[in-house]
């Protein structure tokens, strides 16, 4: 099991079973502050739980699925002189 620790500002992923931490680099961070907005919240101290699941479970999950929309093609003929 992981967590996602925010001090301030400082990000780090810290692993439970390996009692061990890194911190998240900037890249990371800007990620995670779009997937999870909650998370930049201006607390002192935050953390957020990250464990794995089986796939199965995942196909359980209340996501609505959103449909695609097709793509459209517009042909331009070039200009003519």
């Amino acid at each position: 099991m992981y967590f996602i620790l925010k001090f301030s500002e400082t990000w780090s992923l810290y692993d439970v079973d390996h009692s061990s931490s890194r911190t998240l680099d900037a890249a990371e961070t800007d990620l995670l502050k779009k997937i999870f907005p909650a998370l930049n919240n201006g607390k002192i101290l935050t953390a957020l739980q990250v464990s794995p699941i089986s796939p199965n479970k995942l196909m359980g999950l209340p996501i609505a699925e959103k449909p695609v929309a097709k793509p459209t093609m517009q042909l331009s003929t070039p200009p003519r002189n």
